[in-house]
């Protein structure tokens, strides 16, 4: 980049290099083997100029960098008038490029990413289950960084999406051109998949088309029981490989129904298939199975906070009519989107034209089984996502189905809709059309729902795009064959115009005076940090090189959720703002500066700078994040009891501990630490009586503690973190996480 933010030369065939030379390549390809993958090929193009390309024709990045706006200490940052806001994606920069920039940075030092050291004092990064540990698309990422990655892999998600529905419908189900090549282009295009575009969860819904087919090859009587396995090799990669857990497990199952529809008879081959995945996503994902099991996540599943509130008619209501009519919720790219998270973006929209096509025609006797898959994947998307009881009683019965996971099956409902209105639209092809009038139920439909929506209070491009969904379903209904495909991809294309930001290249995170201060003080006297009162938020430190107590996070060990309920956080799953910070507990945890909103005091803590966006206080009360101490405090269950015994409480020859008394007694104590990194730790230990050795390191499934060479149980000190008990006299003391060996239960 150069000094005045233009991209450089070389940034710009590094972004070129791995977007437009190989689409080119393939677009050669294409003509000289298929004519027929060769026009779908330039019909997806449309996708692709809308959504990705205002990226790659000025050298930006699709990046959400704005939602910093107005946030302390980025409060008065200057934007480039190029970069747009986007409202709904603000996670990617507060979550998974803080996650992909350290699962990056230790690859590229050759070291496999365990932990983060950055965020939530050393929580697991291997156990997150969105850092794409084990996946090679997230290579873009770890090569070029956090922004260009995403845009790279933007590219590339709508692409295989595309690509994938096509090829299923026009080489597996047989489908005339136009009917293949609408499904493909709407698939690619529907609001859902670009809406999630630049977050690990697209990659699955990406590969729905393809899960489809690798099941339909496993279940021919020519496919033998190596090509079952391969197959469910194929699936556990998916399942355990970091690309969102969940949602490559509603892929993976959504096929499985499929090929149960298609092939009842063949079984046997699936449970073949079903149990290979199961022993390979179990083995990548070790480390996040015993992790999500000592979650604060699990704990609140397990007694129904998670999951047992049902959703009110007036969300269900505005959920159906975005499955109809999307444009009718606003936009999800300017701040007149209406719908909260995790309903935000796109829902579960298919456009007024693909609509229109499942009223086209009749199916063929051929296609009905695939046609059942469809509707059953349809309706259990659309069971789950709007909570239709009954069915839906029982299901969010089951811990993992809480309110984060339970929207993601809305991405069963696009794309069954799509598959039965690409049968539908064969079907017409082939000869088979409806009446007019049924043709034209869908557009009734879309107007009913329009009026309803009362569209005079709608901004005037959302009346445009609701005018385009409501005259493409007349279209279709008065059969226009030959413009279906073109008329599908150009309408999901507008919808897609500004869904995802574009950011200017000298728009990265910025660096506002009081950040430059704190990362100075930091230099000089190395510690963690903190924010309270929402400034500086979670994650967003480690991009900086500093490391932060707090984590925004779905998976959070129970113990430091309570950790972070003394420090003031809200009961939440994702983690929320800090509102007190005990000078003691906080030096306890090596938490040696904090920052706040301007004119908020923090008892026994030093000012440090100050300007308009913020106060930096440090810390007096400071401690090694590896020590030793003589006496103990039992951890009070009560949480007021346990902020009242915090306020008071000497951490610098005392720690408090958990899940049981500790033995300790010693009134002389040393420590010599001999190596410390986020993973190991070495130490040698003398005191005159039984001593605990105290590291501020949040518990997690996966360490473990050894005296001597010898396996010692852990304590959990002050709160959430991690100790060993010693004896009396001199010896060493390891600590070191291996997830791939956890043991269950919360010491």
């Amino acid at each position: 980049m150069t000094r005045d933010g233009r991209p450089t030369t070389l940034s710009l065939m590094s972004l070129y290099g791995w977007t437009l030379l190989p689409l080119l390549l393939l677009h050669l390809w294409f003509f000289r083997r298929s004519k027929a993958l060769f026009r779908f090929q330039l019909l997806l193009d449309v996708i692709l100029v809308v959504v990705v390309g205002p990226a790659l024709f000025v050298g930006g990045d699709l990046n959400p960098v704005k939602t910093l706006e107005g946030s302390p200490p980025f409060r008065h940052t200057e934007w480039s008038p190029a970069t747009t806001f986007q409202p709904t994606q603000g996670d990617l920069v507060y979550q998974f490029h803080p996650w992909w920039e350290e699962t990056g940075r230790q690859l590229r030092r050759g070291e496999f990413p365990r932990i983060q050291p950055g965020v939530g004092g050393g929580l697991p990064l291997v156990a997150n289950g969105q850092t794409g540990v084990w996946a090679p698309v997230m290579v873009p990422v770890w090569l070029h960084g956090s922004e260009r990655g995403t845009t790279i892999m933007a590219c590339w998600k709508l692409e295989l999406a595309g690509l994938g529905a096509f090829l299923v419908f026009f080489r597996v189900m047989r489908l005339r051109w136009a009917a293949a090549a609408a499904g493909g282009v709407a698939w690619a295009g529907t609001p859902y998949l670009v809406a999630w575009l630049l977050v690990p969860l697209a990659w699955a819904t990406a590969a729905l088309p393809w899960a489809w087919w690798a099941v339909w090859w496993a279940g021919r009587r020519r496919t033998g029981i190596r090509g079952v396995v391969i197959v469910g090799l194929g699936f556990g990669w998916l399942m355990g490989s970091g690309l969102h857990p969940e949602t490559s497990a509603i892929v993976c199952g959504s096929a499985l129904l499929a090929a149960l529809c298609l092939h009842p008879s063949r079984w046997f081959r699936l449970t073949a298939l079903a149990g290979a995945a199961g022993v390979v996503a179990l083995l990548l994902s070790w480390a996040t199975v015993g992790y999500i099991a000592s979650s604060s996540r699990a704990a609140l599943g397990a007694h129904g906070e998670a999951n047992r509130e049902g959703l009110t008619w007036a969300v269900q209501y505005d959920l159906g009519r975005q499955i109809a009519v999307p444009a009718v919720m606003g936009h999800p790219g300017r701040g007149d989107w209406r719908p909260e998270y995790p309903h935000a973006p796109g829902a579960a929209g298919i456009g007024g034209a693909m609509l229109a096509l499942l009223a086209s025609g009749r199916l063929r006797r051929r296609h009905r089984r695939a046609a059942a898959a469809a509707g059953a994947s349809a309706l259990l998307g659309l069971v789950l996502l709007l909570r239709i009881p009954p069915l839906d009683a029982l299901l969010v019965r089951i811990p993992p189905l809480d309110q984060m996971t339970v929207p993601r099956f809305g991405v069963l409902i696009p794309w069954g809709l799509i598959v039965l209105g690409v049968l539908a639209f064969d079907g017409a092809l082939r000869g088979h059309p409806r009446p007019i009038a049924v043709r034209l139920v869908p557009a009734i439909l879309i107007a009913f729902v329009a009026v309803l929506a009362a569209p005079w209070s709608l901004g005037a491009i959302d009346v445009a795009l609701v005018v385009l969904s409501l005259a493409a379903a007349v279209v279709v209904g008065v059969q226009y064959r030959r413009l279906v495909p073109l008329l599908v991809g150009v309408e999901l294309a507008l919808l897609a115009v500004g869904v995802n930001p574009v950011a200017s290249a000298s728009d990265r995170l910025p660096r506002p005076p009081l950040l430059e201060r704190l990362i100075e003080l930091e230099a000089k006297s190395p510690c963690r940090i903190t924010g309270i009162d929402g400034s500086l938020m979670p994650n967003i430190a480690s991009r900086y090189g500093l490391r932060d107590l707090r984590a925004s996070d779905p998976l959070r060990p129970a113990p430091f959720v309570r950790l972070m309920g003394v420090f003031g956080e809200p009961p939440t799953i994702l983690g929320g703002p800090l509102r007190r910070a005990p000078a003691g507990l906080c030096g306890a945890w090596g938490v040696g500066l904090a920052v706040t909103p301007p004119g908020r005091k923090l008892p026994d803590w030093n000012k440090e700078y100050s300007d308009r966006d913020g106060t930096i206080w440090s810390n007096p009360l400071l401690l090694p994040e590896v020590r030793v101490v003589g006496r103990v405090h039992q951890e009070p269950e009560d949480p007021l009891t346990l902020l009242e015994v915090v306020e008071v409480m000497d951490f610098a020859n005392t720690a408090l501990v958990g899940g049981g008394a500790a033995d300790v007694d010693a009134s002389v104590v040393g420590i010599e630490v001999w190596k410390r990194t986020p993973t190991l730790v070495e130490a040698s230990v003398e005191c005159d009586g039984p001593c605990l050795v105290v590291l501020a390191q949040p518990w997690a499934p996966g360490w473990r503690a050894t005296v001597d060479r010898e396996d010692v149980p852990l304590v959990r000190t002050n709160i959430a973190g991690l100790g060993s008990v010693v004896p009396a006299g001199r010896h060493s003391v390891e600590f070191s996480y291996r997830p791939w060996s956890w043991r269950s239960g919360v010491p």
